[in-house]
Parts: structure tokens; sequence; C-alpha cells
């Protein structure tokens, strides 16, 4: 099950970081911008597409947090290795928490 929920909260963060590449590009809609928006949003589309599949097969608090969950620790991985940007210490509790909670989602 939680393999299915690491798959969409990953399709998250990689329309998240599209959308970076393009917010950067300064919110053009021509060029590799475009390429970015693009690739964000049809990224974004499957992931949530994915998602609403598995509502049909998953409590709807399970499935609705862990995606999340899931995002958030990601794109905290990415802030912290790929932008090279520090993490505020309630960022880093906030995200130690998320990790803790995704553990219980697994193991209840």
């Amino acid at each position: 099950m939680i393999i299915k929920f690491i798959i969409i909260g990953f399709g998250m963060v990689v329309g998240d970081f599209f959308m970076k590449l393009w917010s950067n590009q300064g919110y053009l809609l021509r060029g590799t911008a475009l390429l970015f928006y693009i690739s964000a949003v049809l990224i974004y589309i499957a992931s949530l597409t994915y998602y609403g599949k598995q509502l049909h097969n998953t409590n709807f608090s399970i499935a609705t947090t862990l995606p999340i969950i899931i995002n958030i620790l990601f794109v905290a991985l990415i802030t912290i290795f790929y932008y090279k940007e520090p993490l505020s210490i309630n960022a880093l509790i906030g995200t130690v928490l998320s990790l803790v909670a995704v553990l219980f989602f697994y193991f209840t």
C-alpha cells in the first residue's frame, strides 16, 4: 500500500520541481519555461489521477495524508541537497514529525 502513496507523493514532488524551474524563469509561457510548465501540469494530472484511483481502495484519511507527508519529506531533501537551502529548526522538526507519521501509518 505505501508504495502506491510513495509514487503519488513523488509525482507531486516532480511536479513541484518543474514548477520551481518554471517560476525561476519568470513565469514565461514560451521556450524552455513553457516546457517546464506543461511538464509540471501533466505530472500533477497523472499523480492526481492515480491518487483518485487509490481513494477507491483505501481509507480516506490515509489516502489523503500519506502522499502529502511523502511530498513534504522529498521536498525537504531536495531543498537541502539540490538547492543547498538550510531548513529552519521548525521545518526540521516538522519534517521529522512527518516521517514519524508515515511510520505510524505504515505499521498500523
